[in-house]
């Protein structure tokens, strides 16, 4: 079964200094069902890996969008509203955009599996959608 990308996941794939970089790089190197990368969760990572990492960094993110690492998908319009729902639902949270359009994606397409390093977003997102995060 493919898995859901969060941000902090991927970010910590890429920067070795990371205190989640071994467990990122296990979920992703195992994963036999498909990277998605959900498109928002893109200039986040873009975001942090050249303030973090420097500019010289991205292009290797870049290359695993480009050369197939990654399935790469968008919120469908209806996702929009569900998103919106969501932020009503957990405003208590302060989730933010993408963490929200990652659990409507979830949603969308039936994909329950998020790999995120957010456990403090995630857990409440998890209990009420039915969603599994790993690792």
């Amino acid at each position: 079964m493919s898995v859901l990308l969060d941000t902090g996941i991927v970010y910590a794939y890429y920067d070795r200094s990371d205190a989640w970089h071994e467990r990122a790089r296990r979920v992703m190197q195992a994963e036999e069902g498909g990277l998605v990368l959900p498109a928002p969760v893109i200039p986040e990572v873009d975001h942090l890996l050249g303030v973090r990492l420097g500019p010289k960094s991205r292009p290797t993110f870049y290359s695993g969008i480009t050369g197939g690492s990654y399935v790469v998908v968008d919120l469908p319009a209806a996702g929009y509203r569900r998103v919106a729902a969501l932020n009503r639902q957990f405003d208590d949270l302060d989730l933010g955009f993408v963490d929200l359009a990652v659990a409507a994606l979830a949603e969308s397409l039936a994909l329950p599996r998020i790999a995120t390093t957010d456990r403090r977003h995630f857990e409440p997102l998890a209990a009420l959608l039915k969603l599994e995060l790993v690792p």
